[in-house]
């Protein structure tokens, strides 16, 4: 019977406490109503999310993160007209100055590090536009080279063209008269060389002087003193 008695007494603590927690609660939440809402900035969104009826889908994270993030949107939306209706600026003025955290020094290490990540990028981006328009040049100084190896065979096919049709021709009388003084050219050079008949003919070797050719005779002129001597006599 002791135990009973000890039971019944303590859930009827139990209860009593609830009860009294709820109350407190209450008086709370009046005497947080009755405040003005600027002292609280208390919101609830006019939606909420609907996790009984599983519309939600707890376990998509994009549709559960994109319901958080509409549900915020509101709240924020109904606190800004909120904070109109009471006067209370929720905008950062023009002239507001927040001092950082950061060091000047520290900042100034960070600034040297950007612009120095700015500059390398700028010539990795200058390098790689520089090799390119290096393989651009040489593509198209190859195809300059094709274009005027083309050309030249096309004038040297023109050329020889040209010069059957003249030969199929009937010459002019300029070219027939300078055919008949130069030839047509036939063997150039090497006038001097021996043949066969040239070979065997002695009749100008001279075995005294090794000459070839006939024996002329000197000059006439008298010599030096024979000169000067004539000269004194007139």
């Amino acid at each position: 019977e002791g135990d009973g008695e000890s039971d019944d007494g303590s859930v009827t603590s139990e209860k009593e406490s609830t009860k009294a927690l709820c109350a407190i609660a209450d008086e709370m939440m009046r005497g947080i109503r009755r405040r003005p809402w600027a002292e609280s900035f208390d919101i609830t969104p006019s939606q909420s999310l609907s996790f009984g009826e599983d519309k939600l889908g707890v376990h998509d994270d994009l549709k559960r993160e994109l319901s958080f993030y509409k549900l915020a949107q509101d709240a924020a939306r109904k606190a800004q007209s909120n904070c109109k209706d009471f006067g209370v600026s929720f905008t950062r003025p023009g002239d507001f100055f927040a001092e950082m955290v950061k060091s000047d020094d520290h900042m100034a290490k960070v600034k040297d590090r950007m612009i120095f990540e700015t500059k390398k990028m700028d010539a990795v981006a200058q390098r790689k536009a520089n090799k390119e328009q290096k393989l651009r040049s040489k593509e198209a100084h190859a195809g300059r080279i094709v274009e005027a190896a083309r050309r030249k065979q096309e004038h040297s096919e023109a050329t020889i063209e040209a010069v059957n049709d003249g030969k199929t021709r009937n010459p002019s009388k300029k070219r027939a008269a300078a055919d008949r003084k130069y030839g047509f050219g036939g063997k150039r050079g090497r006038f001097k060389q021996n043949d066969r008949q040239t070979l065997n003919d002695l009749s100008a070797f001279n075995p005294k002087g090794n000459k070839g050719g006939k024996k002329t005779s000197g000059s006439n002129r008298p010599g030096k003193r024979a000169r000067l001597a004539t000269r004194s006599r007139r």
